[in-house]
């Protein structure tokens, strides 16, 4: 994949999905601003399956979408 994309363009490109990021730039809130997808899926786990993908980068896993009402989570 090889292009740095700002979460903007992830968000539309990767809506409802997961998303492993190398991320480039990251802001004060500590939320990432841009980076490299590494890998996407409609399902978590695959994510967590190809965390080697990320290994030696700055990474972050994402869920680029809305959030279903019958789901909660927290931070």
């Amino acid at each position: 994949m090889n292009e740095i994309l700002s979460y903007n363009e992830i968000q539309r490109r990767y809506d409802g999905e997961w998303v492993l990021i190398a991320y480039t730039e990251m802001d004060d809130d500590f939320e990432v601003v841009a980076g490299e997808v590494i890998a996407h899926s409609s399902i978590e786990q695959e994510i967590y399956k190809l965390l080697p993908l990320g290994r030696g980068r700055n990474i972050s896993i994402e869920y680029v979408g809305k959030v279903p009402a019958d789901i909660a989570f927290s931070i």
